[in-house]
């Protein structure tokens, strides 16, 4: 059966914008790739794309963390939008451990991000004692930064 979590794919529209952003907020390019084989392509995840250019980003420095995969399609180009809404049936956002949420607010801020909400942190009091903060990534995907709160 499963054993771990492996990695979370993000389709972006253009690798070169989204690879910064990411690492900005503490990522690390671990390895690219590049598919050129179009029935690999459609083999391995059923999309009619002639190329397919990529990047595994991962947080620290453990082997087995889980890596977040960038991808980005050619000929046809990666389509569509993320989900408009968060009540939306699917994945509607990755959600990462952090330890200072005000410091993190700042990082988004400052890269002029789109915040979720009302755009700064929220006290969860009757889900769990911690802080959570939404902002979207270059092409719109949400992302959600959440710390402890100290003494809680």
């Amino acid at each position: 059966m499963f054993e771990r979590f492996f990695h979370v794919n993000i389709c972006v529209r253009d690798l070169d914008r989204s690879i910064p952003f990411y690492q900005e907020l503490g990522f690390t390019k671990i390895n690219d790739f590049i598919a050129d084989d179009p029935d690999l392509i459609r083999a391995l995840v059923g999309v009619a794309a002639k190329k397919a250019r990529g990047a595994f980003m991962r947080l620290g420095n453990d082997p087995d963390a889980p890596v977040l995969d960038l991808v980005q399609f050619f000929d046809p180009p990666t389509q569509g939008q993320p989900y408009p809404t968060l009540n939306h049936v699917g994945i509607c956002r990755i959600a990462f451990v952090v330890d200072d949420i005000e410091k993190t607010y700042e990082k988004p801020k400052a890269m002029q991000a789109e915040f979720v909400g009302e755009g700064g942190s929220i006290y969860l009091p009757n889900v769990a004692p911690v802080r959570v903060l939404m902002f979207k990534d270059p092409d719109g995907t949400v992302l959600e930064a959440v710390a402890k709160i100290p003494g809680a």
